[in-house]
């Protein structure tokens, strides 16, 4: 299972990162938009959980975000301590631009299954993720990028 996993992850990714590529940003970068574009201030760290990887490597891909003109990073109000993050307009510009690239590409992924194949999937994948964390692993599974 683990390799069938891994294996049908990394064919996803890789043809995703050709996809987004074509547009100018990582496949990495196209998920931070998205989660930064969900909600008006989201914290460093919250972006880090939701992406699954390492704060530090957060920290760096802000970094290039940041030069880029695409996000901005805010001090709190209420505590000093937390960054937000919030995309400028020109990030906000460039979300709006690939969403539907996302869009397409989920249909692609969906071709050809039908809503109850989906469900089962999604079901199973659910049911093995909580299996994993039930057991504690998931703390060590957040990655570098």
């Amino acid at each position: 299972m683990g390799y069938i996993a891994d294996n049908s992850s990394k064919i996803i990714c890789d043809a995703f990162s050709e996809k987004v590529k074509k547009l100018g940003v990582t496949r990495v970068q196209w998920i931070a938009l998205y989660y930064l574009g969900k909600e008006e201030f989201i914290s460093q760290k919250e972006l880090a959980e939701r992406m699954n990887v390492k704060e530090s490597s957060v920290a760096r891909l802000l970094d290039r975000m940041e030069r880029d003109g695409l996000v901005e990073r805010l001090r709190s109000e209420d505590d000093k301590r937390v960054t937000n993050l919030v995309l400028t307009e020109k990030g906000r510009q460039h979300r709006t631009e690939l969403l539907p690239e996302g869009e397409r590409f989920e249909k692609l992924l969906h071709k050809n299954i039908s809503d109850e194949e989906m469900q089962i999937f999604t079901k199973v994948l659910s049911k093995m993720v909580n299996n994993i964390k039930e057991e504690g692993y998931d703390k060590k599974c957040t990655h570098e990028i």
